[in-house]
């Protein structure tokens, strides 16, 4: 005759005290009680900020290793890293330039359009997602700084993406080229209006849906944000044209999704 062992009876208790956790974290992550979203707001950042710190340690180590190996490698070259911040800042004012020439030519086909400001904010990019079907990032900043979700983020004045997520002091952002990710634009010089959807296939690629029936591109045409019920800013650089023939053809993102450190946050008030 065979007796439950006490060994056997703590596994049993355990396994149900981790269902019950289990079932009380879903049910707080599911409500929208005021209460139970401070809970789940702390617990998404103490999560979120205990991972960075427990992988610091190894990043530190692997910046350590870059460093020894750069200093014997490059001693005597121009630094890197700041040359790639002068062409992030040459690309920033060129874009900047390309976007303003862009509104300033929309505003004159349209009497009376009401010129929008906003404010920004600058965030560091705390971890970075990547798989075949989405693309998808963690932010420093959240709901205590004034961001909101539906936020746009951009890099040198071009669209990176948007807030979907917001704990205290963290967000969820993702990317343009993300499969749930849906813009309103412009295209090109006759403004054809579109919607930019994330391509799963391929970060290089950039799909565009409800195009009008009659519409002719140019290689090379810019891709912009147009401002719909105040969702987007209008103006903000996305992508360009690649024409290979007239029935042949595909948007492209302008920003290297790879050198994602630092982003600006476009705070829109809803």
């Amino acid at each position: 005759m065979k007796f439950t062992s006490s060994e056997n009876v703590d596994v049993k208790k355990n396994v149900i005290i981790f269902i019950i956790i289990a079932l009380i974290l879903f049910f707080v992550d599911r409500s929208e009680n005021k209460y139970f979203k401070i809970i789940r707001f702390s617990i998404n950042d103490a999560i979120i900020y205990s991972t960075v710190i427990v992988k610091s340690p190894f990043n530190f180590a692997i910046k350590i290793s870059n460093s020894i190996t750069n200093f014997f490698q490059s001693k005597n070259t121009i630094n890197q890293n700041e040359i790639i911040e002068l062409k992030n800042e040459i690309n920033k004012i060129k874009n900047e330039n390309i976007s303003l020439r862009l509104q300033l030519d929309n505003f004159k086909k349209i009497i009376n359009e009401e010129n929008y400001q906003f404010q920004t904010i600058r965030t560091k990019v705390l971890m970075y997602k990547s798989n075949i079907l989405q693309e998808t990032i963690i932010i420093n900043k959240g709901e205590k700084d004034g961001v909101n979700v539906g936020d746009p983020l951009i890099k040198n004045n071009v669209l990176v993406g948007k807030v979907i997520k917001t704990n205290f002091k963290s967000s969820h952002g993702i990317l343009i080229t993300n499969i749930n990710s849906r813009v309103p634009v412009k295209i090109g010089d006759k403004s054809y209006r579109a919607i930019v959807v994330g391509n799963p296939n391929t970060e290089k690629r950039l799909n565009l849906e409800f195009l009008p029936k009659e519409f002719s591109f140019n290689d090379g045409d810019y891709i912009y944000t147009t401002n719909i019920n105040n969702i987007m800013p209008e103006g903000i650089l996305v992508g360009r044209m690649i024409l290979k023939d007239k029935n042949n053809f595909f948007a492209s993102p302008l920003y290297d999704f790879n050198q994602m450190d630092y982003l600006t946050i476009i705070t829109m008030k809803r």
